[in-house]
């Protein structure tokens, strides 16, 4: 399955969460704020399991783990997606086609995306308009194949679901 074709899937999945969380909790709409400052929160959580690879002054720390890692980018991925069917107003397959136009170049172009620096791309997902763009970016910093994503997206997928039945 292409990118493009698994990032369809992962957005129509996470409509279908978004609803389910909307009417659990009795809210018809997740703002703007607290959807970036839920980005911020999953960002600050992948920085911290990055932190056996930055920290320097702390002989205790605690080596990366990958899976960890990977576990808190597709939080990341969650709420992204969800702030891009925010944005317009719309989460239908005809909205998240539009968003998956407007990223095309990043999608088809994955795997040739360069090195950036770490710190930049965290801080520039947290203001930038194509967070999208940016997390693909992330990922690739990362050194993570968007298969990955996806199946660890699935696996979260599962995991939110028996959060919700279980009142988490």
């Amino acid at each position: 399955m292409k990118i493009k074709e698994q990032l369809k899937e992962m957005f129509q999945m996470q409509r279908t969460l978004n609803e389910n969380i909307l009417n659990e909790f009795g809210e018809e709409a997740m703002t703007e704020e607290k959807l970036e400052l839920a980005i911020i929160d999953e960002l600050g959580e992948l920085t911290h399991e990055l932190k056996g690879d930055w920290c320097w002054w702390k002989k205790t720390q605690k080596p990366v783990d990958r899976k960890r890692v990977l576990e808190e980018l597709v939080d990341v991925y969650h709420f992204v997606m969800t702030n891009e069917m925010e944005r317009r107003y719309s989460s239908t397959d005809e909205a998240i086609d539009s968003i998956l136009n407007k990223y095309e170049f990043s999608i088809n172009h994955f795997n040739e995306l360069g090195k950036e620096r770490l710190d930049y791309l965290i801080g520039d997902i947290s203001y930038s308009y194509d967070k999208l763009t940016v997390l693909l970016q992330l990922t690739k910093c990362l050194q993570f194949s968007f298969d990955e994503i996806y199946q660890e997206y699935l696996n979260k997928n599962k995991i939110n679901y028996e959060r919700l039945k279980n009142g988490y």
